[in-house]
């Protein structure tokens, strides 16, 4: 396509064309198909835009005709020389070097990161552009870990250039790159004029890219300054944030409600709900997943086959709520009320080192029916008349829990720790592991009787 795109220009095709239709198409066609490539000179240039040549010699001179010099060698932005215009694609970005590249434009900025070299002394061109490219194009150059000043609102912060400029779209970025100008106090810090306090979150933001605020910090505020300084990362964060700590002041939710509110924010992203009311909600399948639920009203809410990973809901109240089949992994619910929930096949049992911690819950009633329950912490929790036939409680910590009246038939009790058990009126039929009497104490065990022993038969006779 280039080939023929040069051979039209240069008018060798003009007597051959014929007036087919089918040939218009076939130039629009090739048309279509030309490379058009953006050429600088340096950082910060705004550069033309050129059609790539046939080969890199008429680049070269397409070029050399663009800027009005002479132009010898293509470099990619990070210094890599260009010897095939195949490797190129539609409007990349290449820098020019010309003949006497000590022409090259440098402000005194550009400068003074040259380590002191004058600009006739690089061996080679490429020497050249890479030195003067460096501080714009590298994030671990000298200049961006240059330390800076900021005195905003009358507080001083120091922090390095590339902490402020690690959002390439945001304002602070473009506040603190060469040839931005900035009013300094008398100290050499610049001057911003916002808050400290909201200002501060966003600067560790930057630093590490995680979203702490500190108690008494009003997330809004913090908002409203990411947004002035345009950090769109945690914006979508500080969004979420404030509309989540809107709804948990709020009244009671509708199904509709909490779902516009789980759609705009990441399952990856910790939710607080603490204290929201969601009673008789119907929440069945969602994905409910790092949700702070903490002292929730979530009575006779249906969360059948919700994933509750990594969930808390530590004094949060579900009693006669419906969780058949959710996944409870990895879920913080001290002293969770559950009484007379059915929980039939749900999935609480330990992964990855992480379990399920139930210590102090009231459970009275529960359903557990062919639950995984493998390694829960049930210690010191109430499971009076609680069903848990057919459940996996391998390595179960319930030391301290009261069974009384519960209902164990086919269960898998291996390893599980009973030790201070109050085991009174519990089922244990076709349980998988037999019980150790040294786990428990005051055992008072329900067990089928014993038939009647009568007297010892008489021994055999000797044989013949």
């Amino acid at each position: 396509a280039n080939k023929f795109m040069s051979m039209v220009s240069a008018g060798l095709l003009i007597n051959q064309v014929p007036s087919s239709p089918h040939f218009s198409k076939s130039v629009s066609s090739v048309m279509s198909q030309a490379v058009r490539i953006n050429v600088v000179r340096f950082p910060g240039d705004k550069g033309k835009v050129v059609l790539l040549g046939s080969s890199l010699q008429e680049t070269l001179e397409i070029t050399s005709g663009k800027f009005g010099a002479e132009i010898v060698e293509l470099l990619s932005l990070k210094g890599a020389v260009i010897d095939d215009v195949r490797v190129l694609r539609d409007w990349d970005t290449i820098v020019a070097v010309t003949k006497d590249h000590t022409e090259v434009p440098a402000s005194p900025e550009r400068c003074a990161h040259d380590h002191g070299q004058p600009h006739g002394s690089a061996s080679e061109p490429a020497d050249f552009v890479l030195r003067r490219t460096a501080h714009c194009l590298l994030p671990d150059a000298a200049s961006r870990c240059d330390w800076v000043k900021l005195n905003v609102g009358g507080k001083v912060f120091a922090t390095t250039r590339a902490t402020l400029t690690s959002d390439r779209s945001s304002m602070l970025a473009t506040m603190f790159e060469p040839g931005w100008s900035s009013i300094t106090d008398g100290g050499g810090a610049y001057l911003i004029d916002r808050s400290p306090e909201y200002f501060e979150p966003l600067l560790n933001f930057l630093r590490h890219g995680k979203l702490i605020i500190n108690e008494g910090v009003n997330p809004q505020g913090v908002l409203e300054e990411a947004k002035f300084f345009g950090i769109s990362k945690a914006i979508e964060l500080l969004e979420a944030l404030v509309q989540s700590e809107e709804l948990s002041s709020s009244g009671h939710f509708t199904r509709k409600e909490f779902l516009r509110m789980l759609s705009s924010t990441s399952s990856a992203s910790m939710l607080r709900c603490q204290g929201i009311d969601l009673e008789n909600v119907d929440l069945s399948y969602f994905d409910l997943r790092n949700i702070n639920f903490k002292c929730a009203n979530l009575r006779g809410c249906n969360l059948s086959n919700c994933d509750l990973s990594n969930c808390v809901l530590e004094r949060a109240d579900l009693s006669n709520a419906n969780l058949d089949g959710a996944i409870i992994q990895c879920v913080y619910m001290q002293r969770v009320n559950l009484e007379g929930s059915t929980m039939r096949g749900c999935t609480m049992g330990e992964r990855l080192g992480n379990i399920t911690n139930m210590e102090g819950a009231n459970l009275k009633a529960v359903l557990f029916d062919n639950s995984q329950m493998n390694g829960i912490n049930l210690r010191l929790a109430c499971l009076k008349g609680a069903f848990l036939r057919s459940c996996n409680l391998r390595y179960a910590i319930m030391a301290g829990t009261d069974l009384e009246n519960c209902d164990l038939t086919g269960s898998d009790l291996q390893h599980a720790n009973l030790r201070g058990s109050n085991l009174a009126g519990v089922i244990f039929d076709n349980i998988i592991a037999p019980l150790h009497m040294s786990q428990t104490v005051n055992v008072t065990v329900q067990a089928a009787p014993l038939p009647p022993q009568g007297p010892l038969p008489p021994p055999a006779p000797p044989p013949n």
